[in-house]
């Protein structure tokens, strides 16, 4: 749909991805190169807006989960080097290498599919392999991780560019799991070069890992919701307040916290807005019920407005009752169960909410707020989840 004044809507600020990004480059430094994550429509974001802005500001590689998303790049003109970090299906790499893709390989004998496939359209496919250092997810064991390199280097099919593993948890306090992982990946690199194998792409940082451990950064970091201005955790951000500084004075001295603080308050940048408008304000009387299920009554005569807007765009149905939007710069909170396509809000302590009003479900509002990280909190999630979920048809409105 492309409407001039839709009644939701996304918008994005590229500006502040760019400025996510450069933020990101300062921090991780030259000597390691940039994945910006652009998978799953951006995280919410667009994938193509996105992937173009990161681009021009010189990012090095992009990752995407599908070789769907890395067609339609190419299809778009990009031509930063791509990896799929998801599975693909092996017939289809062929079409892969065609289109200059890397792919993520975790199986030998979808990889001999794959060599086949490559050979049959007069190319190779060049591969980054998976190794399981803790998450258990797609990937080889790393005990099994060096004769697959060796294998994978034998098929005439395929080019091993690069080896790679995923942090389980990189985001917390406790960083014992991530040293772990640390510790058995680079026991794969050592085996690797002591069989003479040279794999010259090797990563395994994300976000959290990125900013906060110089030795896992490797060849290159991926960015992934950072780059959208959103902490990977708020165990991620109290870390990178006290990095480098000595935590006794962070808990005694007022003026360090501050200082501390305000060098990481505006770090990362959101940048997406979920808006909406008022179709309707109408006054009802106390003990009037609203939404379905009757689940909210007033207890006093109460003015709401009625938003065009519910759980099929995005918006948490566990946010009934709990969750609040913004209106004229005000907390505007949701009363009875948001709907599929309707959500009502109270809105009596705002007398002048008026019909064609924006609305702010996320993002800022004149002075006032509402982060992914509180609606995550209040239905129970992440606020990866919570941006990815808003719907991928709602229109996308950029801004630089």
């Amino acid at each position: 749909m492309v409407d001039d004044s839709p009644l939701v809507w996304v918008e994005v600020d590229l500006g502040a991805i760019a400025r996510n990004y450069h933020q990101l480059r300062q921090i991780i430094g030259d000597g390691h190169a940039l994945m910006p994550i652009v998978k799953s429509n951006a995280y919410g974001h667009g994938l193509l807006p996105v992937a173009r802005t990161v681009a021009a500001c010189g990012a090095a590689w992009l990752g995407v989960a599908t070789l769907d998303e890395a067609v339609t790049l190419r299809a778009a003109g990009l031509q930063t080097p791509t990896v799929v970090l998801g599975p693909i299906h092996p017939a289809h790499a062929g079409l892969a290498a065609s289109h200059r893709v890397t792919v993520g390989v975790f199986d030998l004998e979808a990889a001999r599919v794959m060599s086949d496939r490559a050979l049959e359209v007069g190319t190779r496919l060049k591969v980054h392999a998976k190794v399981d250092t803790g998450l258990g997810r797609l990937s080889v064991t790393a005990d099994d991780a060096v004769p697959f390199v060796s294998a994978l280097r034998e098929m005439p099919g395929l080019e091993v560019e690069g080896i790679y593993t995923h942090l389980a948890d990189a985001e917390g306090i406790d960083q014992s799991m991530t040293l772990k992982q640390y510790v058995n990946f680079r026991a794969v690199l050592e085996g690797l070069e002591a069989a003479g194998i040279d794999v010259p792409v090797r990563h395994m940082s994300g976000s959290a890992a990125g900013m906060l451990m110089p030795e896992l950064r490797y060849s290159l970091v991926r960015v992934g919701i950072a780059l959208y201005g959103l902490w990977p955790s708020e165990e991620t951000r109290l870390l990178m307040i006290s990095k480098g500084q000595d935590l006794h004075n962070l808990l005694n001295d007022v003026e360090v916290q501050t200082r501390g603080v305000r060098l990481l308050a505006n770090f990362l940048q959101p940048a997406l807005r979920f808006m909406t408008r008022v179709s309707q304000v109408k006054s009802v009387p106390a003990g009037w019920s609203i939404g379905y299920g009757c689940t909210f009554k007033t207890r006093r005569p109460t003015r709401v407005a009625v938003l065009p807007v519910g759980y099929a765009d995005g918006l948490d149905r566990h946010l009934s009752n709990c969750g609040h939007v913004l209106i004229r710069g005000h907390r505007a909170p949701i009363v009875g169960r948001v709907c599929m396509n309707v959500t009502v809000v109270d809105v009596t302590d705002i007398p002048d909410a008026a019909r064609d009003d924006e609305v702010t479900l996320i993002g800022a509002q004149g002075d006032a707020e509402i982060t992914a990280e509180e609606v995550a909190e209040k239905i129970g999630t992440i606020h990866y989840e919570v941006v990815t979920r808003i719907c991928w048809d709602l229109p996308r409105v950029y801004r630089e």
